[in-house]
């Protein structure tokens, strides 16, 4: 009989301050991002976008374009091929797919992307394709009575308790409208993409926090095997959601090096940044809440307005936070998305709690004043102690302690309530607080653990790291369970040809593959324990005939990425997590 092996680490290094196993490769300028990789005979593209935000594309002259100087190709949609939309991922469907039609529904919509034989060559040439437009008048706010209205769009809308009741019985009401306002992603690094045709099979390097649903979506709209595609992010220059989709100047990149059948590179511009790779939508919100006079909550109501692309759709229940964040009786929520003349949506930091939050917060401080009460004592007073919609206790919540601690830390006891009352010199100084919240997020994540000859540890999983330290945080946890140094271990992440990982986003990822690592590893040393067990007690019981095998004869064991540090000689020990 074997049992599970306790493993016991003579170095502990989770918590322990470590610098960044990833930063002598960035300081130095050696780690690879998408847009630094090159191949012999490499061509570059440009993309043409749309002048007006609504309207259709009358007539298109790409001829001047055609002939300049390196020009490969002018693909439009005139000649480009017929493209089903991406599948439907866990963050919703993917955007539509680009130049199928001569209608503009938005301004900077990509009507056309030129290929040539440098970036140059490319951007002089998209800058003489001339396109006659037919514009109409764009919807662009989200009070525009001619624009379409979706009702409940995530079916999330919810209500609990008898809310007109509630608020005949409250003592004070207070009600106000709340507005924020589009924001763009715009990370550091300008999202890029290369696609590198070899017959039927698919090389991709792109600015992705999710290298298998790039890898899932291209292999649905170009018709070819998953397995056939290679999807490649060692290194992101940030995200903050924008990676979270695959945009439609991904699919143009790769149906370019098709049509040329050269490998092709890609770069956004800082403008093309803005209406290419999604922002957070504005919201207008209309928040009403009561309480009895000694502060307990009897009802919130809770309306989200958000915009939305003419033919996108986008995951921003606004209202959502008010169900589920204070312990109130009454309580009811609505949301509903506008179509409007805009670029697609997505996710950014915190999407829909970064705007519902906002407003939540805001009227709770207003009630705590037209109450006289102290905002803190407010909300410790109103705090839920289990789910207010399912009634179950908490896994874990320490909102109540970060709220004590906090005050004690900055001094929330000398603040005086009055606005404007607080003053240090010629400054005002103002003291303000919030609850928010986030909703759990986790799913399922694969990753693999091997040990080399030389007692060295390789782990790897298709994850995405945009700057938040999954490369030393995996590294960290690896090496405590596998009882190494963390120079003993090397995490590798970025390849869809690794074991599945979600994406970088939903504050999810290291809860996911954190637990992955962990049972990877946990297995892997339990595997070794019984081969050594197992080889041991053969070995003694017939000494004069056994050879040793390497583990690798016994177990799958799988291939570093290219471009990896060198291959180890034998891989002794391979275990996946589900």
């Amino acid at each position: 009989m074997t049992t599970s092996p306790t493993i016991s680490p003579t170095i502990a290094v989770i918590g322990a301050g470590l610098d960044r196993v990833d930063a002598p490769l960035k300081v130095a300028g050696k780690a690879h991002y998408p847009n630094d990789f090159g191949y012999t005979g490499m061509a570059h593209a440009a993309l043409v976008r749309s002048t007006i935000a609504a309207g259709r594309i009358r007539a298109i002259d790409t001829s001047q374009a055609q002939a300049a100087p390196g020009v490969l190709t002018v693909i439009t949609h005139l000649n480009a091929p017929r493209l089903e939309r991406g599948p439907m991922t866990l963050l919703g469907p993917s955007p539509p797919a680009p130049l199928q039609d001569d209608r503009v529904l938005h301004y900077g919509q990509h009507v056309a992307i030129v290929v040539a034989s440098t970036a140059e060559q490319a951007r002089h040439a998209a800058s003489l394709v001339r396109v006659e437009y037919e514009s109409t008048e764009a919807l662009l706010d989200v009070d525009d009575p001619r624009a379409e209205v979706l009702t409940d769009p995530w079916s999330l809308d919810s209500e609990r308790g008898d809310v007109a009741a509630g608020f005949a019985a409250a003592d004070v009401v207070v009600e106000g409208t709340y507005t924020t306002p589009d924001n763009t992603n715009n990370p550091l690094g300008l999202m890029a993409t290369i696609a590198v045709w070899n017959g039927d099979l698919l090389t991709v390097h792109d600015s992705t926090q999710w290298p298998h649903n790039v890898r899932t979506s291209l292999a649905a709209i170009f018709k070819i095997p998953e397995s056939g595609i290679r999807v490649l992010a060692p290194y992101v220059g940030g995200g903050f959601g924008a990676g979270l989709r695959m945009w439609p100047h991904v699919i143009l990149t790769v149906l370019a090096a098709r049509e040329v059948g050269r490998a092709v590179k890609l770069v956004l511009t800082r403008p093309e940044m803005f209406t290419s790779v999604g922002h957070r939508p504005n919201s207008v919100q209309h928040i009403r809440i009561g309480a009895t006079s000694v502060g307990d909550l009897v009802a919130i109501e809770h309306h989200g307005t958000s915009s939305v692309a003419m033919e996108d759709d986008d995951y921003e229940p606004v209202s959502l936070c008010s169900a589920v964040s204070y312990a109130c009786p009454n309580v009811r929520t609505r949301d509903r998305q506008v179509r409007l003349n805009i670029p697609c949506p997505g996710s950014m930091r915190g999407p829909a709690e970064g705007q519902g939050n906002f407003a939540l917060e805001s009227a709770i401080d207003e009630l705590a004043h037209a109450l006289g009460m102290d905002p803190l004592e407010f909300r410790l007073r109103n705090y839920a102690g289990e789910h207010p919609l399912f009634g179950l206790p908490w896994s874990s919540n320490a909102l109540q302690e970060c709220y004590l601690r906090g005050a004690e830390r900055f001094g929330w006891s000398q603040r005086t309530p009055e606005p404007g009352s607080m003053r240090d010199g010629r400054w005002l100084v103002g003291y303000g607080l919030a609850g928010v919240s986030y909703p759990n997020y986790q799913v399922p994540c694969q990753a693999r653990a091997s040990v080399h000859r030389d007692g060295s540890a390789f782990v790897r999983s298709a994850a995405t790291d945009i700057g938040t330290g999954t490369y030393t945080v995996m590294t960290q946890l690896a090496a405590e369970l596998l009882g190494l140094d963390t120079s003993r271990v090397r995490f590798d992440l970025g390849d869809s040809d690794m074991p599945y990982s979600p994406q970088a986003g939903g504050s999810g990822l290291t809860g996911a593959l954190g637990n992955a690592v962990h049972a990877a590893c946990r297995r892997l040393v339990g595997s070794f324990s019984t081969w050594s067990a197992t080889t041991w007690t053969h070995r003694c019981a017939r000494p004069s005939s056994t050879t040793s095998r390497s583990v690798r004869d016994a177990s799958t064991a799988s291939a570093p990425p290219s471009g990896a540090s060198p291959t180890p000689t034998s891989w002794p020990a391979t275990a996946w997590r589900n």
